[in-house]
């Protein structure tokens, strides 16, 4: 029997949350080949622990070609009949940036390519927005029409646009992932951090973050606490915020992803309690059974604590000087147990 074979639209810049809806749709289909349409080698090594997940294939060749006009990573019309359907993974990738009609019309042309072949396409595992304009909104409803399914995680996203058959909504994506076994310790704060720097609407709270967290690391220390401080993204600033926290302080660690998932997930899974600036970092605090207390930094992450019922005053990136007077959230075995199942339906999905 011949293996469909299927490109795969994702973020890959060793950030964890996406490197995890990566290993999870391995494992979920392992008799289906899986190509990320990356050209880069930087995941070569990561895709070797995985039997059904491809280097995309860009050679020296294909770059000459490139600047002679003949450019591979365009020809949509070839990667259509190379590949039986295009599924895009990701989570915040709706966005009305500067850029975003760039975005657009690449979705849109690869899109229309795939489907004049009868090719299917799917989105999953997606939240819509931050948007400004009802033109964003439009724009992507005519893409979404062309589309086989859309699954948001979000109930905010689904909303917009439930009047149109092919959208669904499911819990992230990453309730459905399953967890290493882990070992508890006590006292343990971990905290997931992020470079404010990188939200243009934050810029301007970065030192405040580092300085709050100062003193959030000072008092559990104090309290008997060991620290350890989470970089879910090097290259989006995480390892460097990090260190300039963990700068006045002898025994603060720092874990820093590069691309080994489970012993990652061990190290956090064995906090005893957590403060999670990372979207995925909430939902993994949750799943391993920690307390939490999220930091806002985008509409995901609310949209997530709203959709949870949550209604409890929410720490921002703006408001982050309120967060030693903030409580810890849990979530039930019994939830975790339904929105596990209810994430499924995420790749509920024929290739």
């Amino acid at each position: 029997m011949v293996r469909k074979k299927i490109l795969v639209d994702i973020y890959l810049a060793k950030n964890l949350g996406d490197d995890l809806f990566l290993d999870h749709l391995s494992r979920s289909f392992p008799n289906i080949d899986f190509v990320p349409f990356h050209p880069g080698d930087n995941y070569r090594s990561f895709f070797k622990n995985y039997k059904n997940i491809h280097q995309f294939p860009y050679s020296f060749v294909d770059k000459l070609l490139a600047r002679l006009g003949k450019n591979k990573l365009t020809d949509y019309n070839q990667l259509s009949i190379a590949y039986d359907g295009i599924l895009f993974l990701g989570g915040g990738i709706f966005r009305e940036e500067s850029y975003w009609k760039e975005v657009y019309d690449y979705r849109k042309s690869i899109i229309e390519a795939f489907k004049s072949k009868d090719k299917n396409v799917f989105f999953s595992g997606c939240n819509f927005g931050p948007y400004i304009s009802a033109d964003f909104i439009e724009a992507y409803k005519e893409v979404f029409v062309k589309t086989d399914k859309i699954i948001f995680r979000d109930l905010k996203s689904y909303n917009l646009f439930s009047q149109l058959e092919e959208t669904y909504y499911a819990p992230d994506l990453l309730w459905s992932y399953d967890l290493p076994e882990v070992k508890k310790n006590d006292k343990v704060l971990g905290i997931s951090v992020i470079d404010p720097r990188h939200k243009e609407q934050y810029k301007h709270t970065h030192q405040e973050y580092i300085t709050e967290h100062k003193k959030i690391c000072n008092k559990y220390i104090e309290l008997g606490f060991t620290i350890k401080l989470f970089s879910f993204c090097e290259p989006e600033g995480d390892l460097e915020i990090a260190e300039k926290i963990a700068e006045d302080f002898s025994s603060i660690q720092i874990v820093n992803y590069t691309s080994n998932i489970s012993s990652y997930l061990k190290e956090l899974g064995a906090c005893s309690i957590f403060i999670a600036a990372r979207f995925h970092a909430v939902i993994m605090a949750f799943k391993f059974g920690i307390p939490v207390i999220p930091i806002i930094y985008g509409d995901k992450t609310e949209n997530l604590l709203r959709d949870l019922k949550y209604d409890t005053p929410f720490v921002f990136l703006n408001t982050v000087t309120t967060l030693n007077n903030s409580k810890f959230l849990t979530l039930s075995k019994d939830r975790i147990s339904v929105l596990g199942y209810e994430s499924k339906l995420h790749f509920d999905i024929k290739f």
